[in-house]
Formats: structure tokens, sequence, C-alpha cells
């Protein structure tokens, strides 16, 4: 029955798939799959074993980062992955001019144009044509990827089934383990950099770093450090303080030289009109605009739009009572505060084109100020370890996308944590073991002790 109902489907659905309409998608999906044959053979000959095809990326950029690769002389290589159609695609995407791409070690694509340029020469090519691990209509039958692993790119690694075979009570008290050890790695840094800088500029610090997100968490990091809190309390007037805070981060364009739509014109003036009094203070200070990632960031969180929160954060009264949430650590006021963060231009823009968001935003989303509870209030407040980890059991868990979907699919399979281990500290816990043991490596998964940490448990 099973081999006639198998003849049916390869008679009546497969068929032959002609190369003109292959599309890339397909490709990156066998690619995230691995179904190639292990090793490939680049385009000069060269031996290169596939260990992990890095994780999936659906923003700007590479399409896969941070893949592993043997070669034939035995060396470890780690770098991102970009997947075409044809290898002129390369050029043809102009990806040699784009910074995004300056780790790509692998270009992938399904045929070599013959009469086109390729990729740098310190980019290995891979044509997938004759390289795949069955034919490509059978592939396709096969694929086994869910719509969340794709959307993550993100695979269930070896622990999913034996952290699943736990009862509720025990895997909620192994995540919640990792989340206060999370915890305490803060708390140290928090303390470290009240030492050396201070209450409120540790705060200053840590609150930039929330707000950086992923791909800015540094310049963001950096930045409070360039502009520190005290300086910018001093100056009553906020268009100074944004000014200063636009101009350091060298996102203030000059109206002189550079055309702003006309919806930005007026408050880029005024901004630049002031940046002008404060310039030469700070000139040894302006950021160069390789330090940010603009193009892989989604619009409502543009680090413009972050900026701009920052700054509205720096207004003397309201850093002050947000300052006192933080020290008593009353979650609720902290994130009233934030919830109130507001801007008439950042609100419905996410850049200085005059582009208008597809509704107005909150410029700290409720995910983020979420985020912020564990990130600034936690580490930071003056409260006992005792209390703190009270007033947590009812602290908002925030939703699930990001790393910690990620973080879900690689550990438990579903791209949520299950309803009975959603405490705030568990889904920190799911964070926290997946950055110490999923997200060093690319293909960390083959040799992790993660498992066998967890039978002997």
């Amino acid at each position: 029955m099973g081999s006639t109902y198998h003849r049916w489907v390869r008679e009546n659905i497969l068929r032959e798939e002609p190369v003109p309409i292959l599309s890339e998608s397909i490709l990156q999906r066998i690619w995230f799959e691995s179904l190639v044959r292990n090793p490939l053979s680049t385009l000069h000959g060269e031996k290169v074993t596939l260990n992990h095809p890095g994780f999936w990326n659906h923003r700007a950029g590479p399409d896969f980062l941070r893949a592993s690769f043997s070669t034939a002389d035995g060396f470890l290589h780690e770098g991102d992955v970009e997947i075409h159609r044809h290898s002129s695609d390369w050029h043809a995407h102009r990806h040699s001019d784009n910074p995004l791409y300056k780790k790509v070690s692998l270009h992938v694509f399904w045929q070599l144009d013959p009469t086109s340029p390729t990729a740098p020469s310190s980019i290995r090519q891979i044509a997938l044509a004759d390289q795949l691990a069955a034919p490509l209509t059978e592939l396709i039958f096969l694929f086994r990827s869910s719509t969340p692993e794709i959307t993550a790119g993100e695979r269930p690694g070896r622990c999913r089934q034996t952290l699943l075979s736990l009862p509720p009570d025990k895997l909620r008290e192994i995540l919640e383990e990792a989340g206060w050890h999370r915890l305490q790695q803060r708390r140290s840094l928090a303390q470290a950099r009240v030492a050396a800088h201070g209450f409120d500029q540790a705060v200053w610090i840590a609150l930039a770093e929330g707000l950086g997100f992923s791909e800015n968490c540094e310049p963001f990091t950096s930045l409070a450090r360039a502009v520190p809190i005290k300086h910018l309390l001093e100056l009553p007037d906020p268009t100074s303080r944004e000014a200063i805070l636009y101009g350091v981060a060298g996102f203030l364009p000059d109206p002189t030289r550079t055309p702003c739509s006309p919806r930005a014109q007026g408050l880029v003036q005024k901004l630049w009109e002031k940046w002008w009094e404060f310039r030469e203070l700070w000139r040894d200070r302006i950021f160069p605009p390789s330090c940010w990632r603009l193009g892989s960031t989604r619009p409502n969180n543009s680090p413009l739009r972050r900026l701009a929160a920052l700054s509205f954060m720096s207004q003397t009264d309201i850093w002050n009572s947000w300052l006192e949430a933080v020290q008593k650590g009353n979650a609720e006021d902290f994130f009233d505060r934030l919830k109130a963060v507001s801007h008439p231009f950042w609100n419905q823009h996410s850049a200085w084109d005059g582009r208008i968001l597809s509704a107005p935003s909150r410029l700290v989303g409720l995910d983020r100020a979420t985020a912020l509870l564990f990130q600034v209030l936690s580490p930071l407040t003056e409260i006992s370890h005792k209390d703190l980890m009270q007033r947590m059991i009812s602290w908002p868990i925030g939703g699930d996308a990001g790393m910690l979907r990620s973080a879900c699919l690689r550990l438990l399979g579903v791209p949520f944590p299950p309803p009975d281990i959603r405490s705030h500290l568990a889904r920190e816990g799911l964070l926290q073991i997946y950055k110490d043991f999923c997200r060093g490596e690319a293909d960390a998964c083959r040799d992790c002790s993660m498992p066998d940490f967890l039978k002997h448990r």
C-alpha cells in the first residue's frame, strides 16, 4: 500500500522543475536543510565540508550568518553565505560595495555564468547544480523545515527531546536557574560600572545598551560613554541634548549639502543650528558611519528612533524619576516612564527621508520595555536579591520575537515557551542556555555537552 501511494504521488504531484523557474528561496531551503553532497567542490576544485549551514537571515545582508565548514587541510572556517541563482548575481546585486557582505566566505549558486564575473577571489564559489543529495524535485518534496523554523532561521537541536521529557516543574527549575545565572552576570557587570562611572552613568550605559538591540548594542553603549548623562542633564534645552546625541552619533545630515525630505527639513535645520554651536567641543568623539548597522534593522527599531528615545529620557525631571524607579526596584513606574517616551517626528518616521511608518509606533515598544526590566532595573536596583526574586514573579514576560524564538526552536522545538514555563526568569534562562551552548559556534550542537549535563543532573 505504501509503495502504491509513493508511486501515485510521484506520478501525479512531482514534476520535473525546469531550471528557469528555480527560485533563490528554494536554493536557500536546500542549503538550510544541508541537502548537499559533502564534501562540496568549489569552482577551483577545493573540497569543502559543510558542518553547519549558518543561521538563516531574514533581514538585510547575507542569506546565512556564521556558517561553519572545514577545508581539506583540516582547518575550521566560519563566515556568512550568500545564495543566488546565477554566479553573476553577486555583481548584479552590488554586494561588493555593501559592508554587510564583508564576512561572506561562501558564494553559493545554482549554476555558473561562464561569460560573467563572479564574486571576489577571496570568497569560495560553489555551484550546486551537480552537488545535491538527491534530484531537485525529490528534495523539494522532502523538505522538512516548518514555517517557524524558516522564520527564525533555526532548527531543533539534540537536547530538545531531553528537555521536553522533563516534568514541567523540573524544566522550569533548570531554566530559572540559568536565568538567575544570567542575572548574576548582569549584576556583576552593573556593579563594576557603578564603581567605575557612578550610579547615574551606569544606568545611562545600560539603557543605551538595551535600546541598541543586538544589531547596534556596541555603538549605543559607546555613545553613552562618549556623551555622559551628566553633560546632557546640564543642558536645559531639549534641542541641544538631541543635537549633541545625533551629532556625535554621526546621524545628523548637513542641510546645506544633503537634501532632506520636506517633512524632516524643519527638524534637521533646528538640530543642525544647535549642533553647530557644540560641534568643536565634541569633534573628537563623532562616530564614523561604519559603526552602525542600518540595513538589517526593522523600520520600527531604527537606531535613529532609539536615539530619540535616549534623548527623551535625558530630560532632568524624567531621568530623575526613572532613576528612582530603578533604585527602588519599582517595575510599574519604570515601565510607565518608558511607555511614555515620545517624539513628534520619530513617532511616525524611521529615517530622515520622510517615509512614514505604516502606523504611529512607540519609540520603546512593550517588548523592549519588558526586556529593559531585566537589562537595567534588575542588575542595578538597590533592593535585596530576595525582594527582587519575589517581585519578578509578577513582571510581564514580553513577546516571543527575535532571539527568544530562535532559542525556543533550538532547545524546545517550538517557536515560543510553553505556558507552564513562561516566567520571566525561565525566559531569560532559555536565552542564556542558547548563548552558552548554541551561539558560540555555528555547529556547536555536534559536540554540545548540554544533553549529557541534563541526563546526569
